[in-house]
């Protein structure tokens, strides 16, 4: 009997262990940041107890943030009449510096580089892509995209390109990091904004806000694998970590769609209330925890991926908007 016994214990522990944890927003710590457009500020929001603990000042117009990896530094693009980087150190909740990009104005997105001492930022008003450090506070590098309206950023985990979606030339710029050349135009659907890429520089997602699609291609032979339909404003595309799951935000149907990457196939449409206006996204360390903000509410809603249901809400400012996580807690 005692062998049985160890026998069903041992195949219970395997059964058991097999099975995906599934998110426990009681769990959750960590900080965090998000952008205020309206308010001029960024939040500092403690996980734990689900309060603001600090809101700061940044530039005027901000609108996207890039967290490290290490969750120590946050860095805002004050993009409507700011034209410069806020960067705060996220432990202390407190601005570190302000970096002067007049010379390549409205600065939009932005993503760490893989050294994280450097950011990728495109600048809309100059049609290119700036690389910051931002410990120096210096410009390395200004990369020419040879299109309007440079908007946003996308990078494989090895940085050794940067991928902006141009609103005004219906197309995606590739450019080699090093050598700032422009390798290629890929043509996309009107007016793409929303854009990301795998970690292995493979496949491109693009959302373009006129035609309401999210198209996803080939890298490596510049064909498309997949178009998604039925978006009114696909605002944002990312992916988990672990790349099985991509979460689009639609800004003007109030709608989440979840997607099986590997399938390329809707697995659940989340529909929030009228005038939720869904926009940053970023993901919890778990990678089935997604942290979305509700431009149109002052919210951040808190969502658990595989079975798209809210977990809680989170208090913000007026218009959030870039939002960024750190697992860093608040002194």
């Amino acid at each position: 009997m005692k062998i049985i016994s160890y026998l069903v214990y041992i195949l219970l522990f395997y059964i058991f262990s097999a099975i995906p944890a599934k998110a426990n927003d009681k769990m959750l710590m960590g900080t965090l940041v998000v952008v205020n457009k309206k308010d001029d500020t960024v939040n500092f929001i403690d996980l734990q107890s689900r309060k603001i603990k600090f809101t700061r000042d940044t530039g005027k117009g901000p609108h996207e943030l890039a967290m490290s990896t290490d969750g120590r530094l946050a860095v805002v693009t004050n993009y409507i009449g700011g034209n410069s980087l806020t960067v705060f150190d996220v432990q202390q909740a407190k601005k570190i510096k302000t970096i002067d990009l007049s010379h390549y104005p409205r600065p939009h997105g932005i993503l760490f580089l893989k050294d994280q001492r450097s950011v990728a930022v495109s600048s809309e008003g100059s049609d290119s892509v700036v690389l910051v450090d931002i410990i120096s506070g210096q410009i390395k590098k200004v990369l020419a995209t040879q299109q309007k309206g440079s908007h946003m950023v996308a990078l494989p985990e090895s940085s050794e390109r940067v991928y902006t979606t141009n609103m005004d030339s219906n197309t995606v710029s590739e450019l080699d990091i090093k050598t700032g050349a422009l390798l290629r135009k890929i043509a996309t659907p009107n007016i793409p904004e929303a854009i990301t890429v795998n970690q292995s520089g493979t496949e491109l997602w693009v959302g373009s806000n006129e035609d309401g699609l999210v198209s996803v291609f080939d890298l490596m032979n510049g064909g498309l694998i997949k178009q998604f339909k039925g978006f009114s404003f696909p605002y944002r595309v990312l992916l988990t970590q672990d790349e099985k799951f991509a979460v689009i935000p639609d800004f003007k149907n109030n709608t989440l769609d979840i997607i099986d990457v590997k399938n390329k196939k809707k697995l659940h449409q989340v529909k929030f209330g009228w005038r939720t206006i869904p926009n940053g996204v970023v993901y919890h360390p778990n990678d089935r925890t997604l942290f979305m903000t509700s431009y149109g509410k002052d919210k951040v809603v808190v969502i658990d991926i595989p079975s798209g249901k809210t977990l809680f809400e989170l208090p913000t400012g007026d218009g959030p908007d870039g939002i960024g996580y750190s697992p860093l807690v608040l002194q």
